[in-house]
């Protein structure tokens, strides 16, 4: 492959490799979920509602339906208690992420989904990340063995000159 085209099929790859992520997110019963676990709630209008008197309007994200990520906390009776992230605090190096409890009705979910380690898209990530810094490495040893100009050796009496002339030019 020519130098020239190998910088943008790398960052191709290197984009197109960190978007696929390392998880899927799996559609699941209510029940099923335990504790502790990531979750992504589908809800109806009224669930829309319920969050939005919770005062976590901001959690909503709206591309073609209302989907609210988090983590699943607890069941009690026809509710589900989801924290979903509100603001990040870091204390020297470490980072904590708050959060905000909400409770969502279990007849105002749509559909619930778990999130699911997926080894294949960690694999396609790994292996991506591999192959482009590995092509960089070769890129720039290569382009480091092939200058592309070459320099002509010191003359100091043309280097004169060029000073000279340039500064009657003006």
């Amino acid at each position: 492959m020519k130098p020239k085209r190998l910088l943008p099929t790398l960052a191709a790859v290197l984009v197109l490799s960190t978007t696929i992520g390392c998880f899927n997110y799996v559609p699941t019963e209510i029940g099923a979920v335990p504790p502790g676990e990531s979750v992504r709630l589908f809800l109806t209008r009224a669930g829309v509602e319920a969050v939005n008197e919770g005062g976590a309007e901001e959690a909503l994200s709206m591309v073609s339906e209302p989907v609210l990520s988090g983590e699943f906390v607890r069941r009690t009776g026809d509710d589900l208690f989801v924290r979903v992230p509100t603001v990040r605090r870091q204390v020297g190096f470490h980072t904590a992420q708050l959060g905000q409890d909400l409770r969502i009705p279990a007849n105002e979910i749509v559909q619930i989904e778990r999130q699911e380690f997926s080894r294949a898209k960690t694999g396609l990530l790994v292996g991506g990340a591999t192959a482009a810094i590995t092509g960089l490495i070769v890129y720039i040893l290569n382009d480091a063995r092939q200058p592309d100009s070459v320099n002509p050796p010191f003359d100091p009496v043309e280097d004169r000159r060029r000073v000279f002339t340039l500064r009657l030019g003006h």
